[in-house]
């Protein structure tokens, strides 16, 4: 009898304990700055990267497309101008020069700017980006 009790005292202690501890919120960070990116451009190497959900990756030549002023590193959401057209948006984690925007516009190779800030792209990779990106690393 003593077994049986202190047996049934121990599972007791240990769904309380359980309880307990899914009482409270799970506060661990949710963003994963190195996985959460679906293109990276290598500035150094003039050269888009577009990362498949399934397959190879896929590397795109950017050295014949004047790309504007040097965009600063990290991550950009890929999203559409009030006209529809597609741009990157600095979200608050890509930190930005003094008077840098926090939109440029995405435009192809050969395009006019339209007087804004603007990252020119190949065909290829700006067809790809706006049919499956989200996100876009910019990197140095």
């Amino acid at each position: 009898m003593l077994k049986s009790t202190v047996a049934a005292l121990i599972a007791c202690v240990s769904l309380q304990a359980s309880a307990y501890v899914n009482r409270f919120p799970d506060y661990e960070p949710q963003y994963i700055f190195d996985g959460q990116y679906t293109a990276v451009l290598q500035q150094a190497k003039h050269q888009w990267r577009l990362l498949p959900l399934r397959g190879d990756e896929v590397e795109v030549a950017a050295a014949n497309c004047a790309s504007g002023a040097h965009m600063p590193g990290g991550l950009w959401f890929v999203t559409s101008d009030a006209n529809g057209k597609l741009q990157l948006e600095a979200p608050s984690v890509t930190t930005l020069p003094q008077n840098f925007p926090a939109q440029i516009a995405l435009r192809n190779c050969g395009e006019s700017a339209d007087g804004q800030a603007t990252l020119f792209v190949p065909a290829q990779a700006l067809d790809w980006i706006a049919s499956n990106a989200g996100t876009v690393l910019i990197d140095d």
